[in-house]
């Protein structure tokens, strides 16, 4: 059977009982559905779950188990997940992707700029092996680019683009730099003692990718119209309703104030008041005033 099968099939297989317990047989019809949607070969036998079961827990991290009770299948609720549903997004986008060959017209997409997510791999095996790389990094703010020699620490996410946390050996400091600016990469053999540093637990309370400012508590008041996408995409992790009217609904966050979230409040216009804390809610009209006056 064809990779690609093979792993979309496990994805099917955890996406149904992510939503509901099934059967095996509900499984298999539910199975040769997506078949018939996609053209895929997913028609598997009893035996050949029990195998998929014991793969998917080994690759994935998620554990099924068989509830003797119910008669049904269902996945453990102690099972520590992966970002599982950006692997079946991922997907799902490819599959959506392959199969617009046939009907590009129907869907439209934006037209983005390289991420950079050629290095991704690379820059992986180096995490996962303390080497020290080398990168050529070209700056926004810097006409050439420059070498930097790096001890990686993790990749992140933000705002669409891709960034290398990582400990910069000659400024003794840890930094971060965008994979779509980063030209060449090359992955030494000298090998580094990790540091004590907590890529998760450092940015737990970023919006973004910036720290700068200390984490404080900062209250939003959405009117009721913009509260529902508030609702349904969270800005946030710490994003919490505290008051609710027929007409507006406060959020509570608990994050650094930087640039890049006012950028994000201010997007909103209107839509939307910073309550709290009150040097947030001066920055944010400060930057308002001075757009005004680019408009007299």
């Amino acid at each position: 059977m064809a990779k690609r099968e093979y792993i979309l099939r496990h994805l099917l297989i955890v996406k149904r009982l992510k939503t509901k317990q099934s059967t095996f047989e509900e499984l298999h019809n539910y199975l040769l559905k997506e078949q018939d949607i996609s053209g895929d070969k997913f028609d598997i036998s009893q035996r050949t779950f029990q195998r998929d079961i014991k793969d998917i827990y080994s690759i994935y991290g998620i554990e099924i188990k068989y509830n003797k009770k119910e008669g049904w299948y269902e996945i453990t609720d102690e099972t520590e997940e992966k970002p599982f549903e950006r692997i079946i997004e991922a997907f799902e986008t490819l599959n959506a992707l392959n199969f617009s060959n046939h009907v590009s017209s129907k869907l439209l997409l934006e037209k983005r700029a390289k991420k950079g997510t050629e290095h991704m791999h690379g820059l992986l095996y180096a995490i996962d092996n303390n080497l020290e790389i080398i990168i050529k990094h070209q700056s926004y703010w810097k006409e050439l680019p420059e070498i930097r020699k790096l001890q990686p620490i993790a990749i992140k996410e933000s705002s669409n683009r891709w960034y290398l946390i990582c400990f910069e050996t000659v400024k003794k400091d840890f930094r971060n730099f965008g994979l779509d600016r980063i030209q060449t990469l090359e992955i030494t053999n000298l090998k580094f003692k990790p540091v004590d540093y907590n890529a998760t637990t450092y940015y737990q309370h970023a919006f973004g990718i910036e720290t700068y400012e200390p984490a404080t508590r900062i209250v939003l008041n959405f009117n009721s119209f913009q509260a529902q996408y508030i609702k349904s995409l969270p800005l946030h992790h710490s994003q919490n309703i505290i008051f609710e009217t027929a007409n507006s609904c406060k959020f509570e966050y608990f994050m650094h104030p930087t640039n890049d979230f006012i950028m994000e409040i201010m997007k909103y216009g209107e839509n939307v008041i910073i309550e709290e804390p009150t040097s947030l809610r001066e920055s944010v009209k400060n930057k308002i005033v001075t757009m005004l006056n680019l408009y007299q």
